[in-house]
């Protein structure tokens, strides 16, 4: 247990069970360290606990749910925090002196508009949208069964936001964005490497292509969202994904109004080491 309190929060380190990880994982991201994969959190446990009747509200099933929210949450909070601090290394011209280093750059902004664009999207539906939403329902509430109404109404409206609910959609969709918040580390474990003495020319070596295997399936990644959230925006569900959609895809970045998709701009050939 890392943190308790009486009647609040009791925060607890989990045990991980990693085998489902080692299986899925490529072979080229085996070799991280542990403690740096994306889901190196997933082993926090966050609890409530709370006297009755608010038990009936706050009860098991709602903190499991609450559980999948905020690993979701932290995941894009770190990779966000690890793109600004590598960012910030960049342009002090730590790898200034690296080959192809404009190459870098543009991987790095790529990511980092990503990852801005889908923290943005994420404080503004969660933390904004759906809090002010529970706000209203609660104050509108008259009887115990409306509150917990209320408020299983926000658990799903927030789960389908953060893409954590119990469907084959959203999970396909939470796939790819969890490989990009995981492709924001391997970035800052590139950078970190170049920038930290890694002048060899077979660690250069290995570093150039392990940024073409960051971009090609960065770029693989964003036009598959891009195609299922366009596909099911067109259709009529989920209109609230229109605004993701729109930051990810500023200025027709990667798809033009038509919906078609034409070469990344900023994509370097993929070279043969």
């Amino acid at each position: 247990m890392l943190l308790t309190a009486p009647d609040s929060l009791v925060v607890s380190l989990a045990k991980h069970d990693t085998r489902y990880d080692e299986e899925s994982a490529p072979t080229s991201r085996k070799g991280r360290a542990q403690g740096f994969r994306i889901d190196a959190l997933d082993v926090l446990n966050f609890t409530y606990k709370v006297s009755w009747p608010l038990d009936l509200i706050a009860n098991t099933e709602a903190l499991k749910k609450y559980n999948k929210v905020m690993g979701f949450l932290l995941k894009v909070k770190r990779a966000k925090f690890v793109l600004d601090e590598t960012r910030k290394w960049m342009w002090k011209g730590r790898g200034s002196t690296t080959p192809n280093f404009k190459q870098h750059l543009i991987v790095g902004q790529k990511l980092l508009h990503f990852v801005d664009a889908f923290h943005q999207y994420v404080m503004d539906r969660v933390y904004h949208s759906a809090w002010t939403e529970l706000c209203d329902g609660m104050a509108s509430a008259t009887t115990l069964d409306e509150v917990m109404e209320v408020h299983e109404a926000y658990l799903s409206s927030i789960q389908r936001q953060c893409f954590v609910a119990s469907d084959k959609l959203w999970a396909l969709i939470a796939s790819r964005v969890k490989t990009i918040l995981g492709l924001a580390l391997d970035f800052h474990n590139v950078e970190q490497t170049l920038g930290t003495g890694g002048t060899a020319a077979s660690v250069r070596a290995r570093c150039e292509m392990e940024l073409d295997r960051i971009e090609k399936q960065f770029d693989e990644c964003v036009v598959f969202l891009l195609r299922i959230l366009s596909f099911k925006l067109n259709v009529g569900h989920f209109p609230h994904l229109a605004d993701l959609v729109t930051r990810i895809n500023y200025n027709h970045y990667y798809m033009s109004d038509t919906g078609s998709f034409t070469a990344i701009p900023g994509s370097r050939a993929r070279q043969q080491h």
